[in-house]
């Protein structure tokens, strides 16, 4: 099995923080949605506000969505598809 990529779209206020919209992750093999969470951590953790995201779990707060192709991603477990288009965005309304 080659590499395996994955997208991440930042959506709504998530962008600024990101400084992009959408980024690619490229992994050796098959990736777990921790892996991408660990990533996002190391690129992205310095710039993303303590409301919405733990860097010592590497994990976004609850508040904040992410789905993957066709569901919801929110254990560090679950394995991604090669090319899973990943979308994290707050929830609206209060919570």
């Amino acid at each position: 099995m080659g590499p395996m990529k994955v997208t991440v779209s930042f959506m709504g206020p998530l962008r600024e923080y990101a400084g992009q919209q959408k980024v690619e992750f490229s992994f050796p093999g098959q990736a777990s949605f921790g892996a991408v969470l660990d990533e996002i951590g190391r690129r992205f953790g310095h710039s993303l506000p303590g409301r919405i995201w733990d860097p010592a779990e590497r994990v976004f707060k609850s508040g904040i969505l992410i789905m993957g192709t066709g569901r919801d991603l929110n254990d560090r477990e679950t394995l991604l598809e090669d090319g899973e288009e990943i979308k994290v965005l707050p929830m609206l309304g209060g919570g």
